[in-house]
């Protein structure tokens, strides 16, 4: 019945929040309107599962962004399961749930999105997901040793043998310290500071190897260093994540 329909238009126009531009052509849309036209022809069939591949690709990223704020919104409205398949790491935090990383068909980590960034299975996680440091070396008599001369101590998970690793540690999981000690407090050298906003990114030397690290800052706690290019620092690495050659890992 046709007032049924009309009533059903008016309702997916107010969840896509297009009221009033239900006569206009599509070529009188944004990219941004169109895609949300697109959906709510998809809810229109009350369906039990949306499928969305990667709406907002061909997007800008002001538009993308909050569009992804909106769509967040609209699934907690409607309650509809979807699965959103992307290739934006931000995206993917922003929007689901829960998260199915995938690498060449193989499935990596399945978990809720704090749990793959703050718990990654595998060495293929930890980088996708966000920035991160990365470091090669091996563990020898509790510490991560470096080519370099570079050691960090790891006394309680490291393996007995001689193993190949890799160190992963994101730059907000670093704090710059003076005089700093601690197990895995290590010294460099300021070589870069960039202000990005309400933050700023740290370009750092390890004293004695050419390992470049990279940290993020809050503006407040930069400004409250006093920081200054060439200035020798302390790094404290809070959190380290390592990744034997193997499928096996360990975090510390």
């Amino acid at each position: 019945p046709k007032p049924e329909v009309r009533a059903r238009v008016d309702e997916l126009l107010r969840l896509v929040q297009l009221q009033g531009l239900e006569r206009r052509l599509p070529s009188q849309l944004s990219g941004g309107q169109r895609q949300r036209v697109a959906l709510a022809r998809a809810l229109a069939a009350r369906p039990r599962v949306l499928l969305l591949d990667e709406p907002f690709g061909a997007l800008d990223a002001t538009v993308r962004a909050g569009l992804r704020n909106w769509l967040r919104r609209l699934h907690e409205e409607v309650r509809v399961t979807s699965l959103f398949v992307t290739h934006d790491q931000e995206e993917a935090l922003a929007i689901a749930d829960r998260i199915v990383l995938m690498n060449r068909g193989r499935v990596e980590q399945i978990g809720t999105t704090r749990e793959v960034y703050e718990q990654p299975r595998t060495a293929f996680v930890a980088s996708f997901l966000g920035p991160v440091n990365v470091l090669r070396g091996a563990v020898r008599r509790g510490a991560v040793c470096f080519g370099d001369g570079l050691e960090i101590p790891a006394p309680d998970l490291a393996p007995t043998a001689e193993q190949p690793v890799y160190v992963y540690v994101r730059p907000h999981e670093i704090d710059v310290v003076r005089h700093g000690r601690g197990r895995r407090v290590i010294p460099a050298r300021v070589r870069r500071l960039r202000v990005l906003g309400p933050e700023v990114r740290v370009e750092a030397v390890v004293a004695g190897s050419t390992q470049t690290l990279d940290v993020s800052l809050s503006r407040e706690r930069a400004e409250a260093l006093g920081l200054a290019e060439g200035e020798a620092v302390d790094l404290d690495l809070r959190t380290l994540r390592i990744f034997p050659d193997t499928a096996d890992h360990y975090s510390i």
